[in-house]
């Protein structure tokens, strides 16, 4: 093996142990404070670190000023701990390059009515473990963590399927952010301000071409 492709492979390596630890349980408040970044940069809404502060109790996971952010992650159909574990196998048993260099493939649209059915859902069980009167003091955040896939076209009109899911379950806002862009689907009278006015535009208010995740 040449030692630009070994030392290559050790990289991916390293990356994807990186990932597996982010991922582990114990760093679940890291991961949240990193998607609340990501929804407040995108939206728009300058932060200090300060202002994360995580719970501080069941079923706040990070609360930012009023915000109560219950914070949940759509994945579409993938495993993420399993296609993990696989990938890592596969640079660890890899000889060169190009037995992990993998086809060019487009991204393929992902239209705003199947986005938003598809919070409606991933936040369902969540809002029958708390109940109406727990989510009506929470403020529903979900990352739309779903590779090959961008947000497109970007018209946040909800379907009123959608709509009447996201009141009967509850919350007093629902929120998304699908990188670069962040939007607020619901916002309630009661709802922090800092959302309630932004709601019902897509946003891509972060001008960088990464750092999202990151700490300031």
């Amino acid at each position: 093996m040449k030692q630009s492709d070994k030392r290559h492979l050790e990289s991916l390596i390293a990356a994807t142990e990186a990932t597996r630890e982010l991922f582990s349980n114990r760093n679940k408040s890291t991961r949240e404070k990193m998607v609340a970044r990501a929804f407040l940069r995108c939206l728009g809404i300058g932060f200090s670190e300060e202002e994360f502060v995580v719970g501080p109790e069941e079923p706040v996971d990070i609360s930012f000023r009023e915000a109560r952010f219950q914070i949940r992650e759509m994945l579409g159909d993938r495993k993420r701990g399993q296609a993990l574990r696989e990938q890592l196998k596969r640079y660890q048993k890899a000889k060169s390059i190009n037995d992990v260099t993998d086809p060019w493939r487009d991204s393929i649209p992902l239209s705003f009515t199947d986005v938003s059915r598809g919070i409606a859902e991933s936040l369902s069980s969540k809002a029958s473990k708390y109940g109406v009167e727990a989510c009506a003091k929470l403020d529903a955040l979900v990352y739309v963590n779903i590779p090959g896939r961008h947000l497109y076209p970007l018209i946040p009109k909800l379907d009123p399927i959608v709509a009447e899911e996201l009141d009967r379950q509850g919350w007093r806002s629902v929120s998304m952010v699908f990188i670069p862009f962040s939007c607020v689907l619901v916002a309630k009278a009661d709802c922090p301000a800092f959302l309630r006015k932004k709601t019902g535009r897509v946003r891509m208010k972060w001008p960088h071409p990464g750092g999202w995740f990151d700490p300031q």
